[in-house]
């Protein structure tokens, strides 16, 4: 009879039969903890695809956003790089400005599917951009472009759900429709919420615009250089209002007609308030009203309806800590006043 071979099953990593040379197909029993830990292995995986694409999806985002806000350098960096003697690195400057044109160029290839197809469309995403801040002229080819890069991303990450096999194909379909319709969404929000940021800047801001443009007017400037030098004054205090009045410095500059610089104001400022001031300048232009008088009388009216605005949302802070109180601050004092006295009748009930 053949003695059994006392040499392991393997060696280096071949499989041999009992009693013999040769390799041959390895027991069924060394199998059963590779397939135990195969839902582990898938799962990790998942993991891993599913945070590979989100830091991708970040990261293009960032790069996009970032490409947008920093579309010139900051006025205060430039005179003080003037007054301290240093010079600019051009190097790294550089380097950002070719990763920034690559960013757009890509971006501006695959906004084509979401163009509208109406011009008075685009106009609209435009209007909207420019009331957001983005005044660069890639700005509605980057916003389609990265409004399709997110549906992308919305339906790749859709098909690495760590979902249940027992569901099916359907759920997962249905998962990868609505991350990316949310993905195709999600640009539209972000613009929404910096507009709304923006007009709130805007609305704190232009008081104080607005009584240092009444100085300069009744000081004996003109319009158009009290607008230059209040644009100069308000550049690090009211920094949103301060570069729309030296965007209108500008235009004026450039020969553009003082109705139609202040037209633009309004359109790119999209506040009721500054409508109002565009509207009244216009009216007092035209019908040779003194203009100090009027910007006076704006200026206490805007004035008068902030200081209303902050009295109405005084007024309703009680109504908002009465459920923070009612539900969380009160009943802890309730614990603790009522707590011994209900703990000694507790206690004399059941001895």
């Amino acid at each position: 009879a053949v003695q059994p071979s006392h040499r392991p099953d393997h060696v280096a990593g071949r499989w041999l039969l009992p009693g013999f040379g040769h390799p041959g197909h390895p027991p069924a029993d060394q199998f059963e903890g590779v397939s135990m830990n195969l839902p582990l292995i898938t799962n990790g995986l998942t993991v891993w695809i599913v945070a590979g694409l989100a830091g991708l999806c970040v990261l293009f985002l960032g790069m996009a956003v970032a490409g947008l806000v920093s579309g010139h350098d900051d006025a205060t960096r430039q005179r003080l790089r003037h007054l301290s003697g240093l010079k600019k690195d051009t190097s790294a400057a550089s380097i950002w400005q070719r990763l920034r044109r690559a960013v757009t160029i890509v971006l501006s290839r695959l906004a084509k599917p979401a163009r509208p197809r109406q011009d008075w469309q685009e106009s609209q995403v435009r209007a909207k951009l420019l009331q957001a801040g983005f005044q660069q002229p890639s700005s509605v080819n980057v916003f389609l472009g990265l409004k399709v890069v997110s549906l992308i991303l919305g339906a790749a990450a859709a098909m690495f759900l760590p979902l249940p096999a027992q569901m099916g194909l359907l759920p997962r379909i249905i998962a990868m429709v609505g991350l990316a319709c949310l993905g195709y969404l999600l640009p539209g929000f972000i613009l929404e919420a910096r507009i709304r940021s923006r007009r709130k800047a805007i609305t704190r801001e232009l008081p104080d615009v607005l009584d240092l443009l009444v100085i300069s007017v009744e000081a004996g400037l003109g319009l158009d250089q009290a607008i230059r030098r209040v644009a100069d004054e308000v550049a690090l205090s009211c920094p949103t209002l301060g570069m729309e009045f030296n965007l209108v410095s500008l235009e004026l500059r450039a020969g553009i007609p003082r109705a139609m610089a202040l037209k633009n104001l309004a359109a790119r400022c999209g506040v009721e308030e500054v409508g109002g001031l565009v509207a009244m300048l216009l009216q007092a232009d035209r019908f040779g009203v003194s203009v100090g008088r009027s910007l006076r009388v704006h200026s206490d009216t805007v004035r008068d309806k902030r200081r209303q605005q902050l009295e109405e949302a005084a007024a309703k802070i009680p109504l908002k800590l009465l459920f923070p109180v009612l539900f969380m601050i009160f009943p802890a004092i309730m614990v603790v006043m009522a707590g011994p006295a209900v703990i000694r009748v507790s206690n004399s009930l059941f001895n």
